[in-house]
């Protein structure tokens, strides 16, 4: 698994395993039983990290897995790095000591590896990220962060001089590609990470003529450069999948690079498209 190292030392995996797949409807045992398959094939080949959050509901689903994993010696605890959030109903409580308890509790482990608010939530995230930058010192997380953050969120947490986070994880794909946003993190030395990050292959990016092109060139996936693209410029791409062949293929992409002009055609595709608007889940972001 490679691994880039964050402001504060912490190795993170290049590339995330997103399992908010859980979310989607069918048989819980079945929907178990995917994850599970999924999980272990991640985390036995050592391909990414995972990325989770409260609303996902499926924490303690997680937890029964890694325990599993755990007490059958698949891998180490340092083997695996876990990302949780806090969600907004979760962030109202003002309390965050409890939820992050609440999340270890979920996971059966003493630690988590990064610890996203989920949202910026108005007139709590602020005063909830404070809370998290001192609970970050019990050794309960290894990194904090923020999801779905914006430049003036950066700038609040600069007036207010609390701890930059190590972490943000926006949108972020060729048809998003926020940069003024990768522009100020740089300068902030806060590492990037996507969520959407092929924009769910949705058919105008599985037939895109420069993507198809590139791919062609390279004798790679649409999804597969896209992927390269990310990690090339130094983004942390998370993505979903039950199926084993499909996380072979995202994580198949370290044999072959894209050209200073390939890369430019894809930074040159953005329309500022987003698939996730925040009204729909943060009212008043």
């Amino acid at each position: 698994m490679k691994k880039l190292k964050l402001s504060n030392g912490v190795m993170m995996p290049v590339q995330m395993m997103g399992t908010s797949v859980w979310d989607r409807k069918g048989s819980v045992r079945v929907l178990f039983e995917k994850m599970s398959r999924s999980v272990r094939h991640c985390v036995t080949n050592q391909l990414a990290g995972l990325d989770t959050g409260r609303d996902y509901n499926n924490e303690e689903q997680l937890g029964a897995i890694f325990q599993d994993i755990l007490k059958n010696g698949v891998c180490k605890r340092e083997d695996i790095f876990i990302t949780t959030k806090v969600g907004n109903g979760q962030q109202r409580n003002k309390n965050m000591n409890d939820e992050i308890n609440k999340s270890l509790c979920n996971f059966k482990l003493d630690f988590v590896d990064l610890w996203l608010l989920h949202w910026p939530l108005p007139e709590y995230w602020i005063d909830n990220w404070a809370q998290m930058c001192e609970i970050q010192k019990s050794g309960k997380i290894r990194a904090i962060g923020i999801a779905n953050c914006r430049e003036r969120h950066i700038e609040t947490i600069m007036k207010e001089g609390l701890q930059m986070p190590h972490v943000i994880q926006v949108e972020h794909h060729p048809f998003r590609t926020t940069e003024e946003l990768l522009e100020l993190c740089s300068k902030h030395h806060i590492q990037v990470e996507a969520y959407s990050s092929n924009c769910l292959m949705l058919p105008f990016v599985k037939n895109n003529d420069v993507l198809n092109k590139i791919a062609l060139n390279h004798n790679k996936t649409v999804a597969q450069v896209i992927m390269r693209w990310h990690i090339q410029h130094g983004v942390i791409p998370i993505f979903s999948s039950f199926s084993i062949e499909h996380i072979n293929d995202n994580v198949n992409v370290f044999d072959f690079e894209l050209s200073k002009e390939e890369m430019k055609n894809i930074f040159n595709l953005n329309n500022d498209y987003k698939f996730h608007p925040e009204s729909l889940n943060c009212p008043g972001y």
